[in-house]
């Protein structure tokens, strides 16, 4: 496998390198930073996260799969519901919602957890699974509470009753770590018992819809920049961004650009007003390596345009 290392740079080593490419190409310097602007947009928008594993490919379906994957993962932090794989996760829960029922003397509470929880999950010591198995339910939920009396319990905002609401619950434990939980963050507080899989898995799937999001108001300001011209037309730069369908399904508010031309200069302004929230770029390192990324490509291009002009002088063709 080949690995491509991208050097980070500054503005100021990036535009050095976009007027040598002009003057050394003898073409307009406008036209060179209508296609650079465009593809740093597709380059802000490949190097912010979700990424693949090891860095970059931000505009693929591994990129996309790998935001899913992070989502899914922040909220089955935050939940698990009966049903769910993670066996002593849902042990540990449904124990402290047993202690629960039995601390607070809900027999229905307890009846509840006890008839929609696997059997395997309920399998939390020898002991416990002793008393549910007395076929004296009433005997058995005595026993219960005077086993479970001593288990300190933190209790949360439902009383470790199911969970209903879901998205508050999610946003509330976001907000306290700014809006974006970091790889192996952990919440401080035990995760809540959500009554059916299906409705954790479909509010995992809701949540995941978000994802490119951010990268979409790359999509915006390169889909409002000028493009530089061909033999054939405008020349479309930022394929691959255009077509990254996850991106493209968001709407794209947040991203802007602008370019202005005077007598003496040529400006074009691109932004994303959400590509740093959380420092989410800050951390990833995306300008740097994105113009890094335009620079090494400029250098790469002028490359190849010698050797094209070459190849068409040996022919003995000048044009």
């Amino acid at each position: 496998m080949v690995k491509v290392e991208i050097v980070p740079k500054s503005y100021a080593e990036f535009k050095t390198t976009l007027e040598d490419i002009a003057r050394m190409l003898g073409v307009a310097e406008k036209d060179v930073a209508k296609k650079q602007a465009a593809l740093i947009c597709e380059d802000m928008a490949r190097f912010t996260p979700p990424l693949v594993k090891g860095g970059g490919q931000g505009l693929s379906k591994a990129a996309q799969t790998a935001g899913d994957g992070a989502v899914a993962g922040d909220i089955r932090k935050m939940f698990v519901a009966v049903g769910d794989r993670n066996i002593s996760s849902q042990k540990a829960i449904v124990f402290r919602t047993l202690a629960h029922a039995t601390q607070t003397n809900n027999r229905a509470m307890f009846d509840k957890v006890v008839r929609r929880s696997s059997l395997e999950s309920l399998r939390i010591s020898p002991i416990m699974t002793k008393i549910l198995n007395d076929p004296n339910y009433d005997r058995a939920f005595l026993k219960a509470r005077n086993y479970l009396n001593r288990v300190p319990l933190k209790v949360n905002e439902y009383g470790l009753e199911y969970a209903t609401d879901l998205r508050a619950h999610h946003n509330r434990i976001k907000a306290k770590f700014g809006g974006r939980m970091k790889r192996g963050q952990k919440l401080g507080e035990p995760r809540l018992l959500v009554e059916s899989k299906k409705d954790l898995d479909d509010y995992i799937k809701e949540r995941q819809v978000a994802v490119g999001k951010t990268k979409a108001a790359w999509l915006r300001a390169l889909m409002g920049l000028p493009m530089p011209s061909g033999k054939n037309g405008p020349i479309n730069y930022g394929a691959d961004l255009r077509k990254a369908s996850y991106i493209a399904r968001h709407a794209g508010a947040g991203g802007y650009s602008r370019a202005i031309e005077t007598a003496k200069d040529y400006m074009i302004t691109i932004g994303n007003l959400m590509g740093n929230v959380n420092a989410i770029a800050d951390e990833a390192n995306t300008m740097a390596l994105a113009l890094g990324n335009r620079d090494r490509q400029m250098k790469a291009d002028m490359e190849q345009y010698v050797e094209r002009t070459i190849r068409r002088i040996k022919a003995g063709r000048r044009s």
